[in-house]
């Protein structure tokens, strides 16, 4: 049976109104995939850089600082308690003595400009710093020497009493750069020896050492 005009009409206006339908429904879809007012798509909040666990900047590892030492590094004063002059001694002279970052090599990474470097460590870790010589050398009467003479506190490791982590980019101004967990500390060359009846200083062993000092934290650089 034909339909009327009226029923014509009507059938009309009901595919508009369904087109119209389907087309702010495609449009709010979309307005939420692009970012719009919905969340389904929402970006989570980027992780921030250049900052420890606690928000603060993470500091620039500190550049190296030559340190006077007393007595021109000899632990053992050379009073005239001998007939000679010279004291025998043993003891230790420390020489190119600087403060510097010390680092440990097992949480340091490396990248090139624009690359976010990460390092954590958990509670409880513990790191060392260095410390060489020639010949046999019971290592805590060096470090118990160097404290008395350069007046700092040293040890051979250090172990953190928090959970450490943090994020650092490489600035567009440098070709690449290191993030790393260390101290503050002292390098230094060391001699042990003595001096012989001619006031002649005659080492017996010698090298070198790197030592932290002050807690455990995250540099870069």
């Amino acid at each position: 049976m034909p339909l009327s005009k009226e029923g014509k009409r009507e059938g009309i206006m009901r595919a508009s109104l369904t087109r119209a339908c389907a087309t702010a429904a495609l449009t709010a879809l979309i307005a939420i995939g692009t970012g719009g007012s919905g969340t389904a798509f929402a970006e989570d909040t980027p992780t921030q850089v250049n900052a420890d666990q606690d928000g603060n900047p993470i500091p620039q590892a500190p550049d190296d600082t030559d340190v006077t030492v007393p007595q021109d590094g000899n632990s053992t004063p050379q009073t005239p308690d001998h007939a000679d002059g010279c004291p025998p001694d043993p003891g230790f002279r420390f020489y190119n003595v600087k403060g510097t970052f010390v680092g440990d090599k097992n949480k340091t990474v490396y990248g090139q400009s624009g690359i976010t470097l990460t390092v954590s460590v958990a509670k409880g870790y513990t790191w060392s710093g260095t410390i060489s010589y020639a010949a046999k050398l019971e290592e805590s009467l060096l470090i118990e020497s160097a404290e008395e003479t350069l007046g700092v506190s040293l040890s051979k490791s250090k172990t953190t009493t928090v959970t450490l982590s943090g994020s650092w980019k490489v600035p567009a101004s440098q070709t690449d750069g290191w993030l790393a967990l260390g101290s503050k500390g002292y390098s230094f060359k060391w001699e042990r020896g003595s001096t012989n009846g001619a006031c002649k200083w005659i080492v017996s062993n010698h090298g070198t050492a790197k030592l932290p000092s002050l807690s455990p934290y995250i540099a870069h650089s």
